[in-house]
């Protein structure tokens, strides 16, 4: 079991790195609840490269992305909806992986 509790550290890792670049490029909207989405993705990319993220920071994470789904969903930003529809599905995919 160590190659698969190896791999699935790798893949983590290499998820973070995917979500550090994708946090270069964030969508310009108003709101608390966007900028509290901003500064929990921040908080988890701020991660050492290397790190290796224990699965609670990823629950805040998860949680303020989903509620800027459904701000952007009352707002009617169709395109802050598919953005952080994205983000969501690849955090509970990592959530998943851990589990």
């Amino acid at each position: 079991m160590a190659e698969s509790s190896s791999l699935l550290t790798t893949a983590l890792q290499e998820h973070l790195n995917y979500y550090r670049a994708l946090s270069q490029h964030l969508p310009d909207l108003d709101g608390d609840v966007i900028a509290a989405a901003h500064d929990a993705i921040r908080e988890l990319t701020s991660q050492a490269a290397d790190a290796d993220v224990p699965r609670a920071a990823y629950l805040p994470v998860t949680d303020a992305v989903a509620a800027a789904v459904e701000y952007c969903e009352f707002t009617g930003h169709a395109e802050g909806v598919r953005y952080y529809r994205y983000w969501h599905a690849l955090l509970l995919a990592d959530q998943a992986l851990c589990d």
